[in-house]
């Protein structure tokens, strides 16, 4: 399978992305409009903080709002549905009205305005073409069904390999996104993949300063599957790549969890299904 890079400076940008996403439920973006100098300064910012141990000042903590905010350590970290074994990955989590270190701030709260911007820009797009595959809840009305409370913005940090990691545990074994679309910048490390229908594993295209975006299982249940939640993984690296960490910062954008995505779900009912499964 190949994930398409779409040029946003290009005329043909926009039905560009909605063919690739109906595809095969990726897209990278090049030229995004994302400041492709802070994202680089937020990769490098935070591989210093989950170096540190300033980490551990931030704990994850439940918001008011039932979100969880802060540092995850690998001990707790999460397990993928389907697997056994924990991911090889810690992670902070960024929503609403989350403390952060200081010197990281300001970086992470721009990005988010422009991630939030560029989210309801494609949404917006995906409404125009494929609104009449959307549920009567979200039909002409996806850009605006995005909710900041319950979208979140995840620093993941994949350490260094020691070379004692328990069998087949991997950095992010093979799932599939809950939300609507993610917003994925280009990491400077590879080792993202994507399942095609041909059951092979395929590299996502990109360099630093693109966007991956990505169909979440939100947007594959609200369309009746017609933009499809594409199975996805981050593999180890192997020989002298295996002493590299590896950011990624993933935003992931939900709606309001009232809407209604089917006649079967609303995305609260479809979130509170996801996370009985995680906990089993």
């Amino acid at each position: 399978m190949t994930v398409a890079v779409v040029d946003m400076r290009s005329a043909e940008a926009e039905m560009a992305f909605v063919e690739t996403l109906k595809r095969t439920g990726f897209a990278v973006l090049r030229n995004p409009p994302l400041d492709a100098q802070r994202m680089a300064r937020m990769a490098d910012d935070w591989r210093g903080f989950f170096f540190s141990e300033e980490k551990w000042k931030h704990l994850a903590e439940e918001t008011p709002s039932g979100n969880t905010s802060g540092y995850i350590p690998p001990d707790v970290s999460e397990t993928a549905v389907g697997h056994d074994v924990k991911d090889l990955k810690e992670f902070f989590h960024i929503v609403p009205d989350t403390i952060l270190p200081a010197g990281l701030a300001n970086d992470a709260e721009s990005h988010l305005i422009e991630a939030q911007a560029l989210g309801r820009l494609l949404l917006g797009w995906l409404d125009i073409h494929c609104g009449s595959a959307l549920s009567a809840g979200l039909r002409g009305q996806l850009a605006e069904s995005i909710s900041p409370a319950d979208s979140l913005l995840r620093i993941l940090h994949y350490p260094p390999l020691k070379g004692d990691e328990p069998p087949d545990a991997v950095r992010a074994a093979a799932h599939e996104d809950i939300n609507l679309i993610t917003l994925l910048p280009v990491s400077a490390e590879p080792g993202l993949q994507v399942l095609g229908r041909d059951g092979k594993w395929t590299d996502v295209p990109g360099v630093p300063g693109d966007v991956i975006v990505n169909s979440g299982d939100m947007l594959q249940e609200a369309s009746g599957r017609q933009l499809p939640s594409t199975s996805h993984r981050v593999i180890n690296p192997t020989g002298g790549s295996s002493n590299l960490s590896r950011i990624s910062m993933p935003y992931f954008i939900a709606p309001d969890l009232d809407i209604q995505l089917s006649e079967k779900h609303t995305a609260g009912t479809y979130l509170r299904e996801r996370l009985d499964l995680l906990a089993r």
